[in-house]
């Protein structure tokens, strides 16, 4: 997706950091204390990834949350509690620990975020912040993976095909930090999906036409939200909006080709954003104990 910053003036706000690391310290509040992970922890009323430590309560149901300093209008609501959201730091988008997405059929938690940058010589532009929530359900089929390190789960290729293959949703919210434009976004995506994809068929080749007619005649400015929603293995529905969560499906993609690929973009071998890969595999560790 190297593509992405060739419409990104590189005047704009960039980073000297020459090989950005996540940052993250989530506060979250229990009973009178506050741990500090090393990474996103979310929760649902009756299901928690991350239970308290007396092991005799869930964290209550996320909410909302407010966009930081201004930088970017994240997908978060402007009224919530610290707790509700977690700050994605090299970007200060801020992201909600539990959603509720067009098209899917109950809340999805936080798992982990990340950024997408593009380095020129020793600068780093970054394009976009990612969080990436799943159906806590999701976790159940995990238990092969109990105790393993975040570095094993990393690079366990097998865990990642597991929760892609899982029929419980899951979703890739994207939040721009810079203006892009549609067509040079769709472009750097096709660029890294079309060659995962060794011989498309009709319905490859259909799909890609759909999801490229989403962005084909569209602004990106900072601030606008993409939602890439897994319902199962073969079918994704994609919403865009100008700032806030998106309300409306703007396409449903039905390809398994094509949603594998896209899938791997993120989460295989090689990832366009090494940061939410190593937040979620991190979050992950923590989580399968």
């Amino acid at each position: 997706m190297d593509r992405v910053l060739a419409a990104v003036p590189s005047a704009m706000c960039v980073s000297l950091r020459t090989n950005a690391e996540p940052i993250h310290h989530f506060p979250v509040k229990f009973s009178n204390r506050v741990l500090q992970t090393g990474d996103c922890v979310s929760s649902l009323r009756k299901a928690s990834i991350y239970p308290s430590p007396k092991g005799n309560s869930l964290i209550r149901k996320m909410h909302c949350g407010e966009k930081s300093r201004g930088i970017v209008k994240s997908a978060a609501s402007s009224v919530g509690n610290a707790e509700d959201y977690a700050e994605e730091t090299a970007t200060s988008v801020k992201f909600q620990r539990s959603v509720t997405l067009p098209g899917c059929s109950s809340p999805l938690s936080l798992l982990g975020t990340g950024f997408r940058e593009k380095k020129f010589a020793i600068i780093g532009v970054k394009v976009y912040a990612a969080g990436y929530y799943v159906n806590e359900s999701i976790l159940s089929g995990l238990s092969a993976w109990k105790g393993r390190s975040a570095d094993e789960i990393q690079s366990d290729s097998s865990l990642f095909s597991s929760i892609f293959q899982a029929q419980a949703e899951k979703a890739l919210q994207i939040v721009l930090v810079r203006d892009v434009d549609g067509k040079t976004f769709w472009d750097a995506l096709d660029e890294a999906i079309s060659p995962r994809i060794k011989s498309p068929s009709s319905e490859d080749t259909t799909a890609l036409s759909t999801f490229r007619g989403i962005f084909q005649s569209r602004s990106l400015n900072k601030g606008s939200v993409i939602l890439l929603t897994w319902i199962n293995p073969s079918k994704m529905l994609v919403s865009v909006s100008s700032g806030g969560l998106p309300t409306v499906v703007d396409a449903t993609i039905e390809s398994g080709s094509v949603i594998s690929a896209l899938f791997d973009v993120f989460f295989g071998d090689s990832p366009v954003s090494p940061t939410l890969k190593s937040s979620v595999a991190n979050q992950l560790a923590m989580t399968l104990v």
